[in-house]
């Protein structure tokens, strides 16, 4: 198990008061859950169903599609985890850097994994999956939707699983189930905990054919997902509020935040088209800055180095608010000066 997550606010204590580490929006207002869930909470006192088949038939109205062709998990984690299962030593390419979860899930079912180097690809069995992530987890950037539904409808020999756990973060168009239930070598992934806010929750579902989905549920576990999770999703996908009040202001925030790094000379930040970014510094460490970060102005970033192809002068940002943004900003300034 990867220990390198973002959002380890939980080993600081009480010491962390602004948190750049977390991809979550932390401004959703969650006053009605809250309270839906109070007036409901005897559910807690009874086991929930095997498989949140109500939840499902839910979420398959709100998508548009059939109900055969999903599958709710215990957030994006248990659907990657249940696809390196089912297809258990095959080869797996793992485009680089991105999220270490695929690289876990296919080492603990004996998959080969390549990382995209060319002659790599040229010996691997046919045989194979492509894991894509995108929005990409943690340089930001987005694949074209035609780029991608052109690349999986015509490479019919190969299973592709895309994980758009942060499709809510973006501007930039994304696949949609209700477009792909004609194809049958894609297992898209999607992240209820990220779109509504609620990564204590962990909820996600995979999107595939009836076929996959059918096997997916023949290797997983009963009750994966708890009575309150299940509560609250049914709640959320029938009334789907919107979280995030005006995405096109938080992305522009983003940027502004990019913008106001780059500037500090030793700083460089990739470009971005959503609301966290990836960052490179020249002087010191991250583990270093990010300790002094946390012990000196409250503040948590999210250490890159565990990204392979990555190293201890990477670190991740998520946007927040202006003012914490720049207290963030004067402060890798001070530690610069420090240095």
């Amino acid at each position: 198990m990867l220990y390198g997550h973002g959002d380890d606010a939980f080993r600081y204590g009480d010491k962390v008061k602004m948190n750049f580490s977390t991809k979550v929006y932390q401004g959703a207002d969650l006053s009605d859950l809250k309270t839906h869930l109070m007036r409901h909470f005897e559910v807690v006192g009874h086991y929930p169903e095997p498989e949140p088949r109500e939840l499902e038939r839910l979420l398959a109205a709100q998508l548009g599609v059939p109900e055969s062709t999903l599958m709710v998990t215990n957030g994006a984690t248990e659907a990657i985890y249940l696809v390196a299962q089912l297809y258990k030593g095959w080869a797996s390419v793992i485009p680089q850097p991105t999220f270490n979860e695929y690289e876990d899930a296919c080492k603990a079912f004996d998959h080969l994994i390549s990382y995209e180097m060319t002659d790599e690809l040229d010996v691997l069995p046919e045989k194979r999956l492509y894991w894509l992530c995108n929005p990409n987890n943690p340089t930001g950037n987005v694949l074209l939707k035609s780029l991608l539904n052109h690349i999986i409808r015509q490479n019919p020999r190969y299973v592709y699983v895309l994980d758009q756990s942060y499709a809510d973060y973006t501007l930039s168009p994304m696949l949609e189930p209700v477009e792909m239930t004609d194809c049958y070598n894609l297992l898209l992934i999607r992240s209820l905990s990220k779109k509504y806010c609620i990564p204590g929750l962990r909820l996600g579902y995979i999107f595939s054919s009836p076929i996959i989905i059918d096997r997916l549920r023949q290797i997983r576990q009963p009750w994966t997902v708890n009575a309150l999770a299940i509560e609250a999703g049914k709640y959320l996908v029938e009334n789907d509020p919107t979280m995030i009040p005006d995405l096109r202001a938080y992305l522009a925030e983003a940027q502004r935040l990019r913008e106001r790094l780059s500037a500090i000379s030793g700083v460089m930040v990739m470009n971005t088209h959503t609301h966290f970014m990836l960052v490179n510094i020249d002087f010191g460490n991250t583990q270093h800055l990010k300790k002094w970060l946390v012990d000196n102005h409250g503040i948590l970033i999210r250490d890159a180095s565990n990204f392979r192809g990555l190293d201890n002068h990477c670190f991740s940002v998520t946007a927040q608010t202006p003012e914490e943004d720049d207290a963030l900003v004067e402060a890798i300034q001070k530690y610069k000066a420090l240095c």
